[in-house]
Order: C-alpha cells, then structure tokens, then sequence
C-alpha cells in the first residue's frame, strides 16, 4: 500500500536547487537541472513497515512483489522505521568496527542514519546523526570517523564512530572553512588520509583535498578548480610506473578527467577523455588492477540508449586513457552508482535496482545476480535506487532505495551455465554459451581451468541436464 506523505511544493524546489547553483560552472548548472529531474520524480514514499526476521530467497522475494535473481533479501529497513519523519533516502556507505561489526550509513531527508547489520537479518538502527533537510547527501569513512555532506549547508558533518559497538554515534561538529557549506559529493583515499569534495560551492566545483590527519577537525589542504567534477575515485599506487603519485579518476559532463593530486599545493589535470554519444558522464570506479575504469552515463539511457549501458575505459596508460567497450545488464534502466568487488560490478540502476555483472572478463559484462528494489518498471529514470555498498567481509550488501529505505542483501553462488542470470539454465543461456564457446570468449570457461574448450562444452551440458539447484 502506497501514499504520497508529503507534496512537493514548487517553492521548496527552488530553494532547494539554488543552494548548488551558486557554482560559477555551466556544468553545475547541468548538475542542478539534472537533480531537479530527479528530485521531480522521485514519486511517493512506501509508508508501510519494512521486512525483518525472515530470509527472503528469490521466489519468496517475488511473492513481495521484488524481482530478485541469485540474492536473498536479508532485511529491508523501511523509511518508516528509521525516526523522525524521513521523506526520502539517497547515498549509503558502510563501516566495520575493530570488532568485525558491520554497519550501514544511509543519507536520510532529516541526516545519517546508522543501522548495525553484523546479523543482516535483524538489523538494529544505532541512531540517526541529524542534518540540514537536504535530498542529497552522501558520506564517506575514514578511520573510526564518517564525513558527511549535503546541498544544505552544514559544511562537513564530523561523525566518531568509536563507540560505535556501544551504540553510540556522536555528532562532532559540522566544519565550515574558507566559504565552504555546500557539497554534492564526497570521496575518500583512506590510504591517504584525505577527503576529497566535488560539486562543492568553492574552488568551481572542482577537487578539494581535506587533510584527516586531525579526524575531528578536517582542514582543507588544497584544491583543483579546472573544472566542476561531479564524482571521483582517488587511489595511491605503490607499484608500477605510477608508483608515489595519488591519482584521481572523475567523472562529470561529456569526460573522465584523471587528475594528480599527490602534491595537494599543486595538484594538476594529467589526461581527460570525450566519448561518443555522452550525455551525463556520472560516476565511476577502477578495476583492482586499477587498468579499467567503469563508467556510469546518467543520461544516455534516457537520450539515445536503449539498454543500461557501462561504458569501459582504458586507464592503464594514464596519460592516453582510451575508450574500450560497453557492458549491460541488458534492462533499459538508468544506472547511477556502480563499484567493482571481487571481480563483479555492484550496481545501483534506479528504477532496476541492484544488478550485479561478471566482470572477471573485463570487457565481457555479463549479469549474474539482481535485487529490484522499484517493481513498479525498469524504465529509465530516476526513481528507486541511488547506490549500494558490497565491501562487507561478511558478503553482506547493502542498497539504498529513494522511497523505500535500507534493504540487505547476500548472493549466492551463479549457476554454472547460467549465462542471463535468471537462476536456471535454459535455451536461452544454449544460445549464449554456443556463442561464446564458438567465438573463444572467457566467459565459456565453464570448468575453471583457464582455457575455453571441448571439456567446457560437457560442463554445460551436464549443467544444462541438472539445472539450478
């Protein structure tokens, strides 16, 4: 049962967008027009009660009317379980205590909220960090501290973490400096120690590094201001030819920029790329080998593609980054927030929730697995989930949903043979393999062992024959 908790009053919108188009950016007023469109269709809040204490496999799932495919759907905090009155949700991040105690942050209208997942199916909301009312926030963690940041004002919103395990959040300060309030994304290198802002109202919206090295009072170290960058992923490199240098890889407009941000006095733009056909260049992350970089096009489905597409790029040579390929999930809608774990892209795709691509064969995606927090379609637009988070050693992963909250969820193992990630092994996945087996793609490596062959061909079959179980 559904019903709309609150209007949207035009009014509120303006005051809302004005607070980031203070940037003296054309590609900030972009960012502006394109979170209007979302904040106009994020649609009505689910009011009911979420789903706790029951283990959901996919069929049940589906009987709850979300599509899921190889996940279980441990818990799902609705927006209506978190206090206060939450009118939406937006990013999520995770943290483990020193103890091994898992924890999931979500940016809530009214702040953070802090749920301990170490039992996902009995999730216990530790308390929520209250904020300006904002419709975008996100947070990052660095040591026992989450950072936070939002479109409203409050600076950086300093969260310890260190009684955590107690439950025990405490609300340190928000930290403004040198004109700095506004922000609509934050990065961390926690190899580093800094905090990165982007899409802030200082330095154009470009790179601004915050010094962590006193947690509790995060000082600005320097900035990069040659472009409004939207979202970034920085890395240090200890080996290779980049070995010392701290390299970030944003994301904004029609490019990827790779910028150096070693010296934070003089940080400087090494290489950018424009790619055909791009409409919104939104967020990425690398390969652990830190060779790819996968790219989330906000736009593209809604304006030319028919199908979500990540878009591949090669950043082995930083210098000459190079456009490689496209992967899918084959679905039409929107992708917003993807990270790469393990050899699999987690991705929060809107309206098609998370979908969960193969990605041991970099330039060969293919899905395995998916939780659709948003039945209602898998359209492109900008409605359901905003991102996810799968570092948890337990394999916990966590999904942030606009509308409908806090969901957790854990893969299983894919079928061997199941190449459409529907849980079975069927003539559709027949036409698949045949495809690659003929065609010599890793993906046909069906036994494991390196080498696409004859001994493949009796591995499918025999999968083929027994199905799923």
């Amino acid at each position: 049962m559904f019903r709309l908790r609150c209007g949207v009053r035009l009014a509120g919108v303006c005051a809302v967008v004005l607070g980031g188009a203070s940037l003296a950016s054309a590609q900030g007023a972009v960012s502006v027009n394109r979170d209007l469109a979302k904040l106009m269709e994020s649609g009505p809040v689910y009011a009911g009660p979420g789903i706790v204490g029951q283990p959901l496999g996919p069929d049940a799932a589906a009987g709850r009317g979300f599509s899921a495919g190889n996940t279980t759907l441990m818990s799902w905090l609705s927006l209506a379980d978190f206090p206060g009155d939450q009118l939406s949700a937006n990013d999520c991040w995770g943290y483990t205590s020193p103890s091994g105690r898992e924890y999931a942050i979500i940016g809530l209208r009214s702040g953070f909220g802090f749920v301990e997942i170490t039992d996902p199916v009995n999730p216990v909301i530790v308390g929520v960090v209250p904020g300006n009312s904002s419709i975008w926030r996100d947070v990052k963690v660095v040591g026992a501290y989450a950072y936070g940041v939002n479109e409203s004002g409050n600076g950086i919103q300093v969260m310890d973490l260190s009684r955590i395990d107690e439950g025990v959040v405490s609300h340190v300060r928000d930290k403004r400096q040198q004109g700095h309030s506004t922000t609509h994304n934050i990065a961390a290198n926690p190899d580093s120690g800094y905090l990165y802002l982007l899409g802030g109202n200082v330095a154009n919206g470009g790179l601004v590094a915050v010094d962590t090295s006193n947690p509790t009072n995060p000082t600005f170290a320097g900035s990069w201001n040659g472009n409004y960058i939207h979202d970034a992923q920085i890395v240090s490199f200890t080996e290779g030819p980049y070995a010392g240098r701290e390299l970030a890889f944003g994301c904004n407009g029609n490019k990827i920029w790779i910028i150096d941000v070693t010296n934070k006095s003089n940080m400087f733009q090494v290489s950018q790329l424009q790619y055909t056909g791009a409409r919104y260049c939104h967020q990425g992350w690398l390969s652990a080998d830190r060779r790819y970089f996968y790219v989330n096009d906000e736009f593209d489905e809604a304006r030319g593609r028919d199908v979500t597409t990540t878009h591949i790029f090669d950043v082995s040579d930083i210098e000459n980054p190079s456009y490689a390929g496209w992967g899918t999930s084959g679905l039409p809608a929107s992708d917003h927030n993807n990270y790469w774990h393990e050899g699999r892209l987690y991705q929060a795709n809107y309206r098609s929730g998370l979908q969960v691509l193969d990605a041991t064969d970099p330039l060969n995606l293919h899905r395995v697995a998916w939780f659709d927090t948003h039945p209602e379609s898998d359209n492109a637009g900008f409605t359901g989930s905003w991102s996810c988070y799968p570092f948890f050693a337990s394999g916990s992963v966590i999904i942030s949903d606009m509308t409908r909250g806090l969901f957790v969820v854990r893969l299983g193992e894919p079928c061997v043979g199941d190449f459409n990630g529907d849980d079975a092994v069927d003539t559709q996945d027949v036409l698949e393999f045949l495809n690659a087996w003929t065609t010599g793609d890793a993906s046909a490596d069906t036994n494991g062992d390196g080498t696409v062959n004859t001994l493949d061909v009796t591995t499918f079959l025999n999968a083929w024959v027994e199905g799923c179980g």
